[in-house]
């Protein structure tokens, strides 16, 4: 139940107060968004030689989809590309447990997925 509380705290305080939330006025930008909930986000990164030093997004939708962004940049910010590349859902499940994920893994991967486009490494298909 403890495990269930700090993650339900967590999405709370990340959802409410949400980190690196705005627009980036330089680099790059893209928008995701899923057509059966209503999401919307645009995550803007600025990568200096393969480090993501500035990150911000803007979001529209669930408080899951909002907080996971929120927590996804935070964890990323000064990561090199090569290292984020290999996050997946595995991260979040760490982060905030198995039912929160698999109840909503869509909500939850939003601004992974939109992270993983802006990618240089990344093809999407």
């Amino acid at each position: 139940m403890a495990k269930e509380w700090d993650s339900q705290a967590l999405l709370a305080d990340h959802y409410r107060n949400p980190r690196n939330w705005g627009i980036l006025h330089h680099g790059r930008h893209r928008t995701g968004n899923m057509t059966g909930c209503g999401d919307e986000q645009i995550v803007y990164v600025d990568d200096t030689d393969g480090i993501l030093t500035h990150l911000r997004f803007q979001a529209v939708g669930c408080a899951l989809s909002r907080a996971s962004t929120s927590m996804l940049l935070e964890h990323v910010e000064n990561l090199a590309w090569d290292s984020v590349d290999q996050l997946d859902q595995s991260f979040f499940v760490d982060v905030l447990g198995k039912d929160v994920v698999h109840s909503r893994p869509k909500c939850t991967m939003l601004g992974l997925t939109i992270l993983h486009h802006l990618s240089p490494n990344v093809e999407i298909e």
